[in-house]
């Protein structure tokens, strides 16, 4: 592990559905996509692949979300498949990620939440 490096970062494959466009208001697409993330300086990126992510070609256009005052959490609630958890934002979009173990979840949930709580705690 090297030592001092400022907020967390990792990416990888992982199922992703789409719940909530906003506060209220379902996602008009609610099925269940591979895409690429890319979790860096706070903000998670959507990507085709690993080849589009270093690329900088963002899936479908989608601008990467800010993680600021975002929640994760496992989806104890989503019975249908395993090792999915929630990732709600600040603007009302949810999303559900399935990671393909517990270990690749638990994870992603970590590295999540490391960048939720070093976003911008002013105020």
């Amino acid at each position: 592990g090297s030592s001092g490096s400022s907020g967390e970062q990792m990416e990888g494959m992982l199922c992703r559905k789409q719940e909530m466009e906003a506060f209220g208001k379902k996602a008009a697409n609610r099925s269940w996509q591979n895409v690429y993330c890319v979790l860096r300086r706070g903000s998670l990126g959507f990507y085709k692949d690993a080849k589009a992510a270093s690329a900088g070609v963002p899936y479908h256009g989608e601008v990467p979300v800010s993680l600021a005052r975002a929640q994760g959490s496992v989806a104890f609630d989503y019975r249908k498949r395993k090792h999915v958890f929630k990732l709600g934002l600040q603007d009302g979009k949810e999303y559900l990620f399935q990671a393909k173990d517990e270990a690749e979840m638990s994870s992603w949930l970590r590295v999540v939440n490391a960048a939720i709580a070093s976003g911008p705690s002013s105020g």
